[in-house]
């Protein structure tokens, strides 16, 4: 892997640089990122590659869903159980907005869709913060 597709916070958040739920994670980011940007100010013409973007997202996030984050290594044995179970439903919270979103951009309902951008951000925050690390 070449220095220059290095993402920075992949050093600082406790997961390998090319494990399978980093690559997950990475797709997720990307897909998000471009629904976001998009989301800014949309275009009916091109509903077709922003749902194809959801897509994308709701099937890294269902891969990442099945795996099991590094910080998970770190948390003791008894509370491992419950650490998973919060993980898994904070990816389902995720994958149930992705849904929403794709609806709203098949019906052309914009303002709902960058609503719903705003809620999976946050979701994404919150479950960074828990299972991943503070450094996001």
């Amino acid at each position: 892997m070449s220095a220059g597709f290095l993402w920075v916070g992949t050093l600082s958040s406790g997961l390998q640089a090319d494990s399978p739920l980093e690559t997950q994670m990475n797709k997720m980011r990307r897909s998000f990122k471009e629904l976001k940007k998009a989301m800014e100010a949309p275009v009916e013409a091109d509903k077709q590659k922003y749902l194809g973007w959801v897509a994308d997202l709701k099937k890294a996030s269902e891969e990442a869903k099945t795996m099991e984050p590094e910080k998970a290594e770190k948390v003791p044995a008894d509370q491992q159980k419950a650490f998973l179970e919060g993980y898994r439903s904070k990816m389902e919270e995720s994958i149930e907005l992705t849904d929403e979103l794709g609806k709203a951009i098949e019906a052309g309902k914009w303002t709902e869709a960058k609503a719903l951008i705003g809620q999976i951000n946050q979701v994404q925050r919150e479950g960074h913060s828990k299972y991943r690390g503070k450094e996001h």
